[in-house]
């Protein structure tokens, strides 16, 4: 290891040629060569052409690596301000270990955005950490620092407010999300997050973070409505209605009626009895009527009843026309401490009334909307976090 010794004091360089001359001793001979070599690859635009620059890269390209690491942090730092670096070169000092590196990934103003993706598949976790901290990190660069689901690095890119993410960065960090409660607070800052992101996080989101999102996606589905007014006798009195057609309808639809088993119309004193008994206990077979007179899933429905915080209860109620002072009868239910169950369903008589009937329907809609591609990429990235399910692109 002694031929790879370095000097604790590099030469000085000539001030005609800017080139090392041969020390008197100290620093090996493949040390002086890298030293002098980088003096020629640093040299401005009138001194060197690109193909003499390459040349000396290429040499550089077959020693740097066997040479200390302080050599190489020496030549990495020196070449982090010369614009016209072959990328070769670059590419094998941004790809070596940390330390080195950093002197490009932290210290050149601007790296070749294929350099950035190729280190941030083929580096570690520090080097991610460095791009994602760069001023000139784009959605492209984003998605490769993502990729390994790092949430130190997650919460850097979250933090670059002038990089726009992709949508498939964002389907990602919303999954994420779901494991990392620091992400939230970052994510939910996001201009990208839309209505569809934000109702899949409430489900994980503590009370005041479920407020802000039915505040922040609030929408009105008015105009849709009338849009597709039309359609609606054509496709329902077809005798068969294109599926997909009448799905998207009943999406959109203006009012909900709740309807039986045998589609007959179901009375609010009905509705507000099975709700009455559906807050106290729910078992299968309460869970069925309430999603029949919901119209959404059982599977949601269950869901929904299940939820220790009530929000999606006072979205449902609230949905289906429930009047406040009903909702809250519904809703309160005197336990042990009598007064902790007062707050809550006063809290909750809150979220009930900061909403209109038709945002309520559409946010059920969002949550019962597995055939929506978003929404499917994302429920598959959460089960390939939880079961190890390969991942396919959205």
């Amino acid at each position: 290891m002694s031929d790879y010794d370095t000097a604790e004091r590099p030469p000085m360089k000539d001030a005609d040629t800017l080139l090392t001359p041969m020390g008197k001793g100290g620093a090996s001979p493949r040390s002086l060569m890298v030293r002098k070599l980088s003096d020629i690859v640093v040299l401005p635009a009138g001194r060197i052409s690109s193909n003499e620059r390459s040349l000396v890269a290429d040499i550089l390209l077959q020693v740097v690596d066997k040479v200390d690491p302080t050599i190489r942090k020496e030549l990495a730092k020196r070449i982090s301000h010369v614009t016209e670096c072959p990328p070769a070169l670059i590419r094998m000092l941004i790809l070596d270990e940390p330390d080195v590196a950093r002197e490009i990934l932290e210290g050149a103003d601007t790296v070749p955005e294929a350099l950035l993706i190729e280190s941030a598949h083929q580096g570690l976790m520090a080097h991610r950490k460095m791009i994602a901290g760069r001023k000139d990190l784009t959605a492209a660069v984003a998605d490769a620092v993502l990729h390994y689901d790092e949430i130190e690095v997650s919460k850097l890119v979250l933090k670059r407010q002038d990089c726009t993410l992709s949508p498939i960065a964002v389907n990602k960090l919303v999954a994420q999300s779901a494991s990392a409660p620091d992400l939230q607070p970052l994510l939910l800052r996001r201009s990208e997050l839309e209505p569809a992101h934000g109702f899949l996080m409430f489900w994980w989101v503590d009370a005041e973070r479920r407020r802000r999102i039915l505040a922040r996606f609030s929408l009105d589905r008015s105009l849709i409505q009338d849009a597709l007014a039309d359609l609606f006798p054509r496709v329902f009195r077809a005798p068969e209605p294109d599926p997909l057609v009448r799905e998207i309808l009943l999406l959109s639809e203006r009012r909900h009626r709740p309807r039986g088993i045998d589609g007959e119309p179901v009375s609010a004193g009905v509705v507000m009895k099975t709700l009455s008994v559906a807050r106290r206990h729910a078992p299968q077979e309460i869970i069925e009527a309430v999603a029949m007179i919901a119209g959404v899933s059982r599977d949601l429905t269950a869901r929904i009843l299940r939820d220790p915080g009530g929000e999606p209860f006072a979205v449902m109620c609230k949905s289906l026309g429930v009047p406040r002072d009903d909702f809250f009868e519904i809703y309160y239910v005197p336990e042990e401490d009598e007064g902790a169950a007062q707050q809550n369903a006063e809290y909750l008589l809150g979220v009930f009334d900061s909403m209109a009937r038709d945002f309520c329907r559409a946010v059920l809609h969002y949550w019962d909307w597995d055939g929506n591609p978003r929404i499917a990429h994302i429920t598959q990235l959460l089960a390939k976090a939880e079961g190890g399910i390969e991942e396919t692109p959205f």
